[in-house]
């Protein structure tokens, strides 16, 4: 069994796991080091290290990954069931130049082959098949021994210079004093934390987790928002009040199948000006894919699509709600459930029987899909016919497999790109798109039974 010193905690259970089988597996002379910042030279930010495995010959800088099932690969990016992330080893080969550049540095007298690698530990049963020449440094759970224990370099150079007592304890004496415990790691009661999400433009940080005692529940979808300290009283509660719209959304729409379910609300424990908001995670697939053409979408048709877009907006408008920030971003396909795609993302959304929230008309504004009466003429008056609008440019974008309207200047030709477009739809559809995409509000009044009627049909004939 290894020596384990603890700077710091795992941040979750599978983190917690993997330090201990690396722990347990590992020799006698061997040192784990877990959880623990680095402030490198000429760095204005930390470094954030999971596990230091001081071995034989070197010393290895460990990435524990809670990632699981099957997994595919190249050098830049990795495949889970999740959604794509940046393979792990670009970041852990980053933190290892910096701590072997720390250790020369102030680790005196320090021998020069003894090294300081990279690894990415998956504790979880998992398939992975990686495109990369460094597909060696992944360790799974049942080849620690053989990985860190390297009787191939052993049998060619013998006992290595850290098999010395002396020097391995001066080495981590080095290390452990100049280290501090992670502070820009939180801890959300009831869940861990899986892998954080990258999304654009959104005021907010998302991660996959699972709750720790729902096994029943699987992944959830935790969003982190952290509101400004200096904001000014009326702004935080402007903030509070967006913030807790979506989950009030949610609530009210529970039992529809179009929406994701909202789960819990939870406040720091540690700093009351952040909240996380779990909802049902409903997969990293949205419907900016098929619009995209990705060939991995092709088992549900862009008319079924359409059908149920309208069935989900018709469903939020007759409870009183409009979205008011529409575009394929929010809306999850979920092509292995009772229906295809499901709505998100409520934090703009305005409820009839709850006051309205103060909103600057920018924020509602997403390029190519608000309606011309918010985008382009700046009015407040508006009402559900933003939710029509948007609908109308995604069920173009499906049907065509591309975007109408990329660029602000377009949105100013909103209506010479519709009139230049529509002539690739025969009459009924023509007739259908043109009342959900007409710029006048007042006559963006499209009968939904009718259109459903039309998409219905046709979804059927594919």
């Amino acid at each position: 069994m290894a020596q384990y010193i603890p700077i710091g905690s795992p941040v979750n259970a599978v983190e917690e796991e993997g330090i201990r089988m690396l722990r347990d597996e590992l020799p006698d002379h061997y040192v784990v080091i877990g959880n623990f910042e680095l402030q490198p030279a000429n760095r204005r930010n930390t470094l954030e290290y999971d596990a230091v495995v001081v071995g034989e010959y070197g010393i290895w800088v460990v990435e524990i990954k809670g990632w699981g099932g099957k997994i595919s690969g190249d050098i830049r990016r990795w495949s889970l069931d999740w959604g794509p992330v940046e393979n792990p080893l670009i970041r852990t080969e980053m933190k290892a130049k910096a701590l072997r550049h720390f250790l020369v540095t102030h680790c005196g007298g320090l021998p020069d082959d003894v090294f300081c690698e990279s690894a990415v530990f998956l504790p979880l049963p998992v398939d992975i098949t990686l495109d990369d020449p460094r597909r060696d440094k992944v360790i799974h759970g049942e080849s620690i021994w053989r990985f860190f224990d390297d009787q191939k370099r052993i049998e060619e150079l013998g006992p290595g210079p850290l098999l010395d007592g002396p020097l391995r304890d001066r080495l981590v004496a080095c290390i452990t004093p100049a280290v501090t415990e992670p502070q820009d790691r939180f801890e959300i009661r009831g869940y861990d934390i899986e892998a954080e999400l990258s999304r654009e433009d959104v005021p907010y940080r998302e991660f996959v987790g699972r709750h720790k005692m729902l096994s029943s529940r699987n992944k959830v979808r935790i969003k982190r928002f952290e509101m400004d300290p200096l904001m000014p009283k009326k702004d935080r509660q402007a903030s509070y009040n967006r913030i807790m719209r979506d989950m009030e959304a949610l609530g009210r729409l529970e039992e529809n199948p179009y929406v994701a379910r909202a789960y819990d609300v939870i406040q720091d424990r540690t700093n009351k000006l952040v909240f996380y908001l779990v909802t049902e995670w409903v997969g990293p697939k949205t419907l900016s894919s098929y619009i995209e053409g990705n060939a991995e979408d092709e088992q549900v048709n862009g008319f079924e699509i359409c059908s149920h877009l309208l069935r989900a907006i018709s469903y939020l408008h007759s409870q009183g709600i409009m979205h008011r920030k529409l575009h394929p971003g929010v809306v999850f396909l979920v092509p292995d459930r009772s229906v295809p795609l499901k709505l998100a993302d409520f934090d703009y959304a305005r409820i009839a029987t709850l006051p309205s929230i103060a909103t600057d008309l920018n924020e509602l504004a997403t390029v190519g899909y608000t309606a011309p009466e918010i985008y382009v003429e700046q009015r407040d008056d508006y009402d559900h016919g933003v939710d029509i609008y948007a609908i109308g440019v995604m069920m173009v974008e499906v049907l065509l497999r591309q975007r109408l309207m990329t660029t602000l200047e377009d949105v100013l030709q909103h209506r010479a790109i519709w009139d230049s477009t529509r002539n690739q739809f025969d009459e009924e559809l023509r007739s259908v798109l043109d009342r959900f995409l007409a710029p006048d509000p007042n006559e963006r009044r499209p009968d939904m039974d009718h259109a459903l009627r039309v998409f219905d049909e046709r979804a059927k004939k594919i």
